[in-house]
C-alpha cells in the first residue's frame, strides 16, 4: 500500500538518524520505534496534511519524555494518599475528652463512674482506671496508659512515678454496723473524705442520709469534730 511505502521509506532514512541525534542506546531506541509507531496508523493524512519530520520529531520528545512524566504521576498519587491517610488518621484520633465547667462540692478530686470532678471542672473520661491528687491535676490510668489531667481538664501523657495505693487514715466515723467505708483521702484542713455505702435505712441513720435497703455510696466530709453528708453518689470512688 502507498501509506505502507511511504512509512516504511520513511522509517529505513530517518530512524537510526533519529536514534544518533538523542544519544543513542537501547533507551532512545525504543522510544524512536515507539513514536514511529503511533505515526503510522495516519501516516497518509500526515504526509498530506502535516509536517512529518516535525510530527515524528515532537513525538519521540514525548516517548523520551513519558517516563519522567510516569514518575511525577506516581509521586502526585504517593502524595494524594498520603494526604487520604492523614486525613483518616487525624479523623480517627482520639478526641479530647468534653470539658465542663463546674464547681466541686467537695475538697478534693472524685469520680462518679463517668466524670472525673476537679476543683473548678467536670472530665468526661467513661472507664476511668485508678486516679490520685498531683497538685490542681490529677495522675489516671486511662485506657492502660498513665495519663495527667491538669486544672483546665487538659490530658497528657505522663512519665513520673505514681502511687495509685489507696490512703489510710485514722480519722474514722462512727457508723451503722450495717455500712462501710470503701475509700478515705485526706483533704484540706485537717478533714477527710470517706466514701461509705450505707445500708442502714432507720431514723438512727439520720446523721448521715435516710436510704433504701439496697445500699448507696455517701460521701461523708470529716473533721476532727464531726462529719456531714456532702453528696450522693451510686457509682462514686475516690481513687
Amino acid at each position: 500500500m502507498p501509506t505502507d511505502e511511504g512509512y516504511e521509506a520513511f522509517v529505513a532514512a530517518r530512524r537510526d538518524l533519529l536514534v544518533e541525534e538523542r544519544g543513542g542506546g537501547p533507551v532512545v531506541e525504543a522510544a524512536v520505534d515507539r513514536a514511529l509507531a503511533r505515526c503510522r496508523r495516519g501516516w497518509r493524512r500526515l504526509e498530506r496534511e502535516d509536517d512529518v519530520e516535525a510530527r515524528v520529531r515532537d513525538q519521540v520528545e514525548l516517548e523520551l519524555d513519558r517516563p519522567r512524566r510516569r514518575r511525577i504521576a506516581l509521586r502526585a498519587v504517593g502524595v494524594l494518599l498520603l494526604v487520604v491517610l492523614a486525613g483518616v488518621l487525624w479523623s480517627l484520633r482520639p478526641q479530647p475528652p468534653a470539658v465542663a465547667e463546674e464547681p466541686n462540692p467537695l475538697p478534693v478530686p472524685w469520680y462518679d463512674g463517668t466524670d472525673l470532678h476537679l476543683a473548678d471542672v467536670r472530665v468526661t473520661l467513661p472507664d476511668l482506671g485508678a486516679f490520685v491528687a498531683d497538685g490542681d491535676g490529677v495522675i489516671v490510668r486511662r485506657d492502660g496508659e498513665v495519663q495527667r489531667v491538669d486544672a483546665d481538664g487538659d490530658v497528657s501523657a505522663y512519665s513520673g512515678s505514681v502511687d495509685f495505693g489507696r490512703d489510710t487514715t485514722d480519722n474514722i466515723p462512727p457508723l451503722d454496723p450495717n455500712d462501710r467505708i470503701l475509700q478515705s483521702v485526706d483533704g484540706p484542713s485537717d478533714t477527710t473524705l470517706h466514701l461509705v455505702e450505707m445500708l442502714s435505712s432507720n431514723p438512727e441513720a439520720g446523721t448521715y442520709v435516710r436510704l433504701s435497703e439496697t445500699g448507696r455510696r455517701v460521701f461523708l466530709l470529716c473533721t476532727p469534730y464531726s462529719c456531714v453528708t456532702r453528696l450522693v453518689e451510686s457509682g462514686a470512688r475516690l481513687r
